[in-house]
């Protein structure tokens, strides 16, 4: 194959898997678009810009030793993409420049690709920025790699009800899909639509769009940089979140000194798990690394993904939360810069309430008499055992009571019965259900079951908070050998949970989506 064909043939590859969004035809999958920031290396390198103006939309690259050769694919996000926070600029061709991105060995002609981070020392983009939990108002952009935790930001503002119509952008470098809304049809986005976090879906079946779907929006607008953001209410007519469920501050909200009055402040997506503020909290000892407590904190708590959990090593983690105290200029309390949370000390007790499913304790094996709740001491660089905790077993929740403050919480608990092989036995009267095959698996796997008699059986899909994301197999079906494929093609990388349902019983294995 000569240079001249095999380069297209890599061009072409590259347009469909990283340029994020298909727009001649409106219709992309986004899956190998898909980076965990994870899991990518962060570099930084220097060279001349090679610019490709043949295709669509301008492909970039980076000549590292002068050769006149691409050494690197650069990635900088869907071609309308521009940073909030600084002027930086996509490079021109033979432009000297020094990236710093996340690097991802790249299967194109031995090509590593970088999704870019900082142009000549300006940022261009966070590597994860949670933008569900700023909720509009007083923010800098920094997300959990650069010290400030996933959530961040309170209304200052009051917000007005907007209903827009529009085309939908999708930005999916990350493996947090951004949805954008183009109303005028210039391809350009007009509006950010924040749908909450990635693992929300309302009860009701409505979802979330896809590139080049035509949609009506209803929903709460406010400023937000650039891009005015849109909390979504309804989409096409269907209800995606209630809008009178969150209040002011959408969960969370502030405290002072002088209050006189408990308050309690709850996660936007689940009022069952919150935290209750009682008066006197100012003033303990040790209250912060800088020694310093201000006479006012916003205080929020969210619950996280548990692989986005630091230091999480050996811990059987099924439920995972992270709480936030800022101060009035926008600064987190309990972070001083790294990446491992903190923690603080109130002169009264703080009374936590944390809400869990069976599907998550079903798919890390945890026997639920054995839970605990644990918290990250970044002082000792160890998770400490909360004691005097109570589990309410019939409502899924666990409250304690404590004046440590730490950024980071934990549910835990002991894995169940294994088998030789360290796999959790799932075997019941009637029915078993066996480990999915290939797992890790990129796109798709098979779940094989067996059933000795005749029976109503359910096969669903969770995320990692016990969420249902889909439904496999839903029939009766009579004694014998089964095998469900499951096609993955649409879902980011990560964990995720099946579980079969026979006859009311129910087992749940782990599966992990690589991409």
């Amino acid at each position: 194959m000569n240079r001249f064909i095999k380069s297209i043939i890599i061009i072409f590859t590259v347009v469909v898997l990283s340029q994020l969004s298909a727009y001649a035809d409106g219709d992309h999958d986004g899956d190998d678009g898909h980076f965990h920031p994870d899991s990518l290396e962060i570099i930084t390198v220097s060279g001349s810009v090679i610019v490709d103006s043949t295709m669509m939309y301008l492909m970039y690259y980076l000549d590292e030793n002068d050769d006149d050769k691409a050494d690197y694919y650069l990635n900088f996000g869907p071609h309308w993409y521009q940073p909030d926070s600084s002027d930086a600029e996509r490079p021109v061709d033979g432009q000297q420049i020094t990236i710093t991105g996340g690097s991802h060995d790249s299967y194109l002609d031995s090509l590593a690709l970088i999704v870019v981070y900082e142009i000549d020392g300006a940022f261009w983009r966070d590597p994860i920025a949670a933008t569900w939990n700023y909720m509009g108002g007083h923010h800098d952009g920094n997300g959990h790699h650069n010290g400030m935790g996933f959530g961040f930001g309170w209304m200052h503002d009051s917000v007005r009800t907007v209903e827009l119509n529009g085309s939908t952008l999708t930005d999916t470098t990350f493996v947090f899909t951004q949805f954008y809304l183009d109303t005028d049809q210039n391809n350009s986005p007009d509006y950010y639509l924040n749908f909450g976090p990635p693992w929300y879906e309302p009860s009701n079946g409505a979802n979330r769009p896809v590139e080049g779907d035509n949609v009506i929006i209803v929903g709460a607008m406010m400023n937000m940089h650039d891009f005015p953001m849109v909390i979504v209410y309804q989409i096409n007519g269907q209800i995606w979140r209630d809008s009178t469920a969150f209040g002011d501050h959408f969960g969370g909200g502030w405290i002072d000194r002088n209050m006189d009055q408990s308050r309690y402040f709850y996660s936007p997506f689940d009022s069952l798990d919150g935290m209750l503020v009682h008066p006197g909290w100012h003033g303990g000892m040790g209250h912060g690394h800088g020694g310093m407590m201000s006479d006012s904190l916003f205080c929020q708590i969210l619950e996280i993904f548990p692989q986005n959990i630091p230091n999480s090593d050996g811990q059987h983690i099924f439920a995972a939360y992270e709480v936030g105290m800022f101060n009035p200029d926008g600064s987190n309390n309990m972070w001083m810069g790294g990446m491992n949370g903190g923690h603080m000390n109130f002169n009264s007790n703080v009374d936590f309430t944390l809400h869990y499913n069976d599907i998550q304790l079903q798919g890390e094996g945890i026997d639920e008499s054995s839970i605990e709740v644990k918290y990250w001491d970044d002082g000792n660089d160890r998770w400490i055992t909360v004691s005097d905790i109570v589990v309410d077993q019939e409502n899924n929740t666990v409250s304690y009571s404590g004046n440590e403050i730490s950024n980071f919480v934990i549910l835990t608990g002991s894995q169940g019965v294994t088998s030789i092989t360290g796999e959790r036995l799932l075997t019941v009267q009637g029915f078993n259900l066996k480990q999915n095959y290939p797992n890790p698996f990129n796109p798709a796997t098979t779940i094989a079951f067996n059933l000795s008699k005749s029976a109503f059986v359910t096969l669903s899909i969770y995320n990692v908070l016990g969420q249902k994301i889909m439904v496999l197999l839903d029939d009766s079906l009579t004694s014998g050998s089964y095998k469900v494929e499951f096609d993955a093609r649409r879902l980011p990388s990560g964990t995720y949970f099946y579980e079969l349902s026979v006859d009311n019983q129910r087992l749940v294995k782990k599966l992990s989506l690589m991409k």
